[in-house]
């Protein structure tokens, strides 16, 4: 017990533990980091291959890769951007008037994941709520 009162004791404890504490608190922000970049990519593709959808391109090639990039959000967005997405696809198989604003709600959830900058921890997702579009 005589080391714990002793000022050499905590002059190499108190750095060493401040150490510590930054190498977790850079290891935290690093992975923030990596997991945005990420996100930032998967979510430039996403509206990227939109355009396939247009009435004026309808380019098969480009609504598979969003389709492609739809499944791909399973891996990496919250739940609710998941669930917009698949309600726009809906909207486009059915032909809805509405699936310009449903996109729109897919890109204003994911620009709000974005801007939160949380790392995506949890899911109440079923492997029901996981559905095969096709892009035709």
């Amino acid at each position: 017990m005589e080391i714990l009162t002793s000022p050499d004791f905590w002059k190499i404890a108190v750095p060493a533990l401040a150490a510590i504490i930054a190498w977790f608190f850079n290891e935290r922000t690093k992975l923030v980091w990596e997991q945005y970049k990420r996100k930032e990519e998967n979510y430039k593709e996403l509206l990227r291959c939109i355009r396939g959808f247009y009435v004026s391109s309808q380019d098969a090639e480009v609504k598979a890769q969003y389709v492609h990039q739809s499944n791909v959000l399973w891996l990496y967005a919250p739940d609710h951007v998941v669930q917009a997405n698949n309600a726009f696809l809906d909207k486009v198989q059915t032909g809805a008037p509405d699936k310009e604003l449903a996109f729109g709600e897919v890109v204003l959830l994911a620009r709000k994941d974005l801007l939160s900058r949380e790392i995506v921890r949890d899911t109440k997702l079923t492997a029901n709520d996981f559905r095969h579009f096709t892009s035709t």
